[in-house]
């Protein structure tokens, strides 16, 4: 009985004969730590993950914390000083155990790496051994470990990192996920030879704009994210004290950090009315619709999710136009978007947009419908069109080797 394999949007099907098998992809998502609801990151593997089940595939994370039916779970592993370190931006690492993940590869048509640490490097290393498909996502920008040790005006400090992902992990692939434009350029200059996925984290369609907007005892200003140096929310309550409105706004500053108590020593002193809390999705997007305006001060982001998460719940954006950030992509002209790290400038734009209410809620309504160019299951196809891509090349890879193999021992014997 013949065996032909193919794919089509994604989708795996093996013909016996006249019989036609649906056969769904089976995949492996391996991730340093999945149970950490506050890092970005790991939301993202968590959103990939449930939207692949959604449309019909198998899904297995490995990671510390990986609780599903399937998943597979990894202890942890101590570093010292870096793991104290990473803590603080709840980064925790995940030990290799060979055993477990050859359990975890079992069955396996894909495997997908979303950091390049140890773990990773050690399971990409197992899955080359055994002939697995393997691709990468890349989500850890430099730029955000140069500026939490400080060193941010160290621009060969940042070279450094990009190379040394380069050599250590990402050269061994042959496709890179990545979730903006920007940081493909990023790769591309710092001589990632990979072809690279431009593909959105993409959001939750619950994320949406509200029927209805209550009204507010004040304007309600929002930002969410880690609160962390590169962030800048430190930027945003500077401009709100610059602000003509100061005693009439109110701001929401959502995320866990380390900056958390110089913020809030910070926002005492310039009597800057604020409010820390940390949301889950469902509550975080009922804040969001029921908020005025988005402002994203953050220098270094690959692509802020939660930005796009605002503007798909109707909110105009501020955001820092910082060179080192992929935000600016979603600003729709430059009322939404100001010099970073330029508190009066922020502040302007602030009072601009506090002082035209119409046209603050007709712009809400365009970012909207902009937002609909990231939703979740654009991103999905085509994840699963570069999990195709890869399956087939190694197909191909090693059917090109065993006619290869096949050549030589057929030359010898005609010798």
């Amino acid at each position: 009985m013949s065996l032909h394999s193919f794919y089509i949007d994604g989708l795996y099907f093996k013909i016996y004969d006249y019989t036609v098998c649906f056969k769904i992809m089976n995949i492996v998502i391996v991730i340093d730590l999945i149970d950490n609801l506050t890092n970005g990151s790991v939301m993202t593997a968590r959103r990939f993950a449930d939207g692949l089940k959604s449309r019909g595939h198998s899904v297995k994370i490995v990671g510390i914390g990986a609780d599903g039916e399937n998943d597979v779970q990894v202890k942890e592993r101590y570093v010292p000083l870096l793991t104290e370190v990473s803590a603080h931006n709840q980064i925790r690492f995940g030990k290799y155990d060979k055993k477990t993940i050859l359990k975890a590869y079992e069955g396996a048509d894909i495997v997908h790496f979303i950091f390049p640490f140890k773990l990773e490097q050690k399971c990409k290393k197992l899955a080359d051994e055994i002939g697995l498909p393997s691709t990468a996502a890349f989500h850890v920008q430099p730029e955000d470990i140069s500026y939490n040790m400080h060193m941010s005006w160290f621009k060969p400090l940042n070279s450094f990192i990009y190379s040394m992902y380069r050599r250590k992990f990402y050269k061994r692939f042959n496709r890179i996920h990545c979730p903006s434009k920007f940081i493909a350029n990023q790769l591309d200059a710092h001589g990632y030879k990979s072809e690279l996925y431009v593909i959105s984290n993409g959001y939750d369609k619950r994320f949406c704009p509200p029927e209805k907007r209550d009204e507010h005892e004040k304007f309600e200003i929002v930002m969410v994210g880690r609160l962390a140096p590169e962030k800048k929310q430190k930027i945003l309550i500077s401009a709100i004290a610059l602000s003509k409105y100061k005693d009439k706004i109110h701001l929401s500053l959502f995320g866990h950090g380390p900056t958390y108590k110089k913020l809030s020593k910070q926002a005492r002193k310039l009597g800057v009315d604020v409010t820390f809390d940390f949301l889950p999705p469902d509550k975080l997007a009922l804040r969001l619709q029921q908020s005025d305006l988005y402002v994203h001060a953050s220098t270094v982001e690959i692509e802020a999710i939660a930005c796009l998460e605002a503007i798909a719940c109707g909110l105009v954006p501020i955001i820092s136009s910082s060179e080192l950030s992929a935000t600016p992509q979603f600003a729709l002209d430059e009322r939404s978007l100001f010099e970073n790290d330029n508190c009066r400038q922020l502040a302007k734009k602030i009072d601009y947009w506090y002082e035209n209410d119409e046209e603050r809620l007709r712009m809400g309504a365009m970012y909207a419908a902009s937002a609909k160019n990231y939703n979740i299951d654009n991103s999905l196809q085509l994840a699963e069109r570069m999990f195709k891509d890869e399956i087939n090349d190694m197909r191909e890879r090693k059917s090109a080797l065993s006619d290869k193999r096949a050549n030589g021992k057929a030359e010898k014997a005609d010798a």
